[in-house]
């Protein structure tokens, strides 16, 4: 594995400084550090919302379910399909 210079200057030094070897201090720094990064990189980059519109509020589509759910589903479907286009197999 390559280490940028930086790296490998600062693994020197922890092998110098304490009684450990260049493996075992990127073992030990993983075991320390790495969930910490994991958490800090996953929040940098969590997705973004798609669209700038509030979700509804908790509840509020139940609520709309049942208010449609007494409504005559006949005359909706029949409405919806007067308003569909005509199908067009040129596509």
């Amino acid at each position: 594995m390559r280490f940028e210079s930086d790296l490998v200057t600062l693994l020197q030094e922890g092998v110098r400084r304490t009684p450990h070897r260049k493996q075992d201090l990127i073992r030990i720094t993983l075991r320390r550090h790495l969930r910490d990064v994991i958490e800090a990189e996953a929040q940098a980059t969590a997705p973004n919302r798609v669209t700038n519109i509030d979700p509804w509020p908790k509840g509020a589509l139940a609520k709309v379910y049942r208010r449609r759910a007494n409504e005559n589903w006949d005359a909706v479907e029949d409405a919806a399909t007067r308003v569909q286009a005509k199908p067009d197999f040129n596509d």
